[in-house]
């Protein structure tokens, strides 16, 4: 309870500092090349438009970035990317401007706040948040960002253009209670590239001081790795076996990446019964007969099934 209530006095007085800064705030996300929408927010400024940028190859495993373009440059803004399918299900990122993360840099904290006291680098509010949140729940920043709107909401009395800050926040928690898929594992992260391969939705909404706005959504895939993978069975076996023989044996794959055995790679296995009304089962039954297993790979890797003929005797 007294991490969240810090985290929250924190993005407080960041946001308030922040108006001090800048009195123009932005929300950017993304799309598979450009997204977004531009209006007129007053008559005396110019017309506001935010985009995602790729550039590389968006395969999991390949150099690729991801950036926000805005126009005027200098507007400023946090994103929301959130992984919907895949193995990108769950994952959240928010993106922060140069100014913001400069602003949050500018704010020195004791070392002992560190996870790491005997770094070299300079500790600060940056690295702190970075700390409180990266790899943590999604449901405590959510908790945490409904009290920094309740705070917002009490300043705005006393600044007024505090107002673009607190409406930004809300709509940013909305898109992430919409879209974050419901029960899924959920991590967040700030200013992290997203890498797993799945389905990505991303929100952009550009605040002013006028009374219009800009806001965009759009999708993006990383696809899974490809060129290089194979899959192999782990232990060749016999022409046949008992049931009790089978225990003994190893019938799982191997997933390869480019030479390299992937620890972590995702294999689903079936079991038919061959056939044309053949059953399939999940796991190896221990019932004689014949069994085609076949194997197939998932995850952030793919390659074509291998399949072989188990005789249980």
């Amino acid at each position: 309870m007294k991490t969240k209530r810090m985290i929250s006095l924190l993005l407080a007085v960041v946001l308030t500092l922040s108006v001090a800064v800048t009195p123009a705030f932005a929300a950017s996300a993304g799309s598979e090349l450009a997204a977004g929408k531009s209006a007129n927010v007053e008559e005396t400024n110019d017309v506001v438009s935010i985009r995602l940028t790729t550039s590389g190859d968006l395969v999991y495993g390949s150099p690729f970035t991801l950036s926000v373009q805005t126009r005027p440059a200098d507007t400023q803004y946090i994103g929301v990317i959130i992984g919907i399918k895949g193995e990108a299900k769950g994952y959240v990122t928010l993106v922060l401007s140069d100014k913001i993360r400069t602003l949050l840099k500018m704010i020195p904290l004791p070392r002992k706040m560190s996870a790491t006291p005997d770094q070299e680098e300079e500790f600060n509010l940056y690295a702190y948040l970075k700390q409180l949140i990266d790899g943590n729940d999604v449901s405590v920043l959510l908790r945490v960002a409904d009290e920094v709107v309740s705070v917002m909401d009490v300043l705005q009395f006393y600044m007024p253009t505090i107002k673009d800050f607190s409406t930004g926040l809300k709509l940013a928690l909305e898109l992430i209670r919409k879209y974050l898929p419901e029960g899924a594992f959920s991590r967040i992260y700030v200013d992290e590239q997203p890498t797993d391969s799945g389905r990505y939705i991303a929100g952009a909404v550009a605040l002013e001081s006028g009374d219009m706005n800009t806001a965009g959504m759009a999708m993006f895939r990383i696809k899974p790795k490809s060129e290089g993978v194979r899959a192999y069975w782990a232990q060749e076996l016999p022409a046949s076996m008992t049931a009790e023989e089978v225990q003994n044996y190893n019938l799982a794959a191997v997933v390869e990446s480019d030479g390299q055995v992937v620890p972590e790679g995702k294999v689903t296995y079936t079991y038919k019964k061959p056939g044309l009304f053949g059953r399939t089962y999940d796991t190896l039954p221990a019932e004689p007969g014949e069994y085609v297993q076949t194997a197939a790979v998932g995850g952030n890797y793919s390659c074509d099934k291998i399949s072989r003929t188990i005789v249980i005797r």
